[in-house]
């Protein structure tokens, strides 16, 4: 069974304009377009506070549906819980941060330092600082504490 008529041809034959086509041994971009695995990407936004602006729930009033705070939990929810709100969302929202942060620090500190230092992590200083202080010296080597 022949090809013919494909528009296939080997790509060393002229085509019937004379021309050659180009082949596909050179895979190379064009020299003012980055290759795309060194490419750095675009850098993140941080985060925005959706509860900013919004009455806040007051301190005396934290509490969860179930159960009780810490000291160091109410004291993190502080200015931290919008009204209508459920503080106890407000403080896992924390804990992950927490957690985020320890998973990032098991695999790669140094990953870790750099997305406390541009803001990737949003939230992080208050997150460690109320709920996990075993992560400070992170924070210290990304410049957030005094």
């Amino acid at each position: 069974m022949g090809v013919a008529g494909s528009g296939c041809g080997n790509s060393d034959e002229p085509e019937a304009d004379g021309k050659q086509t180009a082949t596909a041994t050179d895979p190379s971009p064009p020299r003012d377009v980055p290759a795309p695995d060194r490419e750095t990407p675009p850098p993140r936004k941080k985060e925005k506070d959706v509860s900013a602006g919004l009455p806040k729930v007051p301190k005396a009033e934290l509490t969860p549906a179930t159960g009780s705070f810490t000291a160091k939990q109410k004291k993190y929810l502080v200015d931290r819980v919008p009204e209508g709100y459920e503080p106890a969302a407000a403080l896992e929202a924390g804990q992950a941060i927490c957690q985020r942060i320890a998973r990032t620090a098991k695999v790669d500190r140094k990953a870790a330092v750099s997305a406390l230092e541009s803001g990737e992590i949003s939230g992080a200083k208050d997150a460690v600082l109320h709920l996990c202080p075993k992560h400070k010296p992170l924070l210290q080597a990304a410049g957030l504490l005094d």
